[in-house]
């Protein structure tokens, strides 16, 4: 199960062909986890964390994933 969840990590921070961000939220969340200093490994389990904590709420209160807005520039 761990590794479905980083392997949906490393999923959520790629781009698309178009060179878009396929989470927008999740990548501006990346890029200021290593802009603060932490490794790529690192920031992908905190973003393995927030996934969980999203998909436990999801069960918890039988709603969908909304996706959160985001700035264009990605700070």
């Amino acid at each position: 199960m761990q590794g479905t969840i980083y392997f949906l990590a490393i999923q959520m921070i790629q781009l698309s062909s178009k060179g878009l961000p396929r989470n927008p939220a999740f990548y501006a969340y990346f890029q200021r986890q290593l802009a603060k200093g932490k490794t790529k490994p690192q920031a992908l389990i905190l973003i393995s964390r927030r996934l969980i904590n999203i998909i436990y709420g999801m069960l918890k209160n039988k709603t969908e994933y909304i996706m959160p807005k985001v700035q264009d520039n990605w700070d």
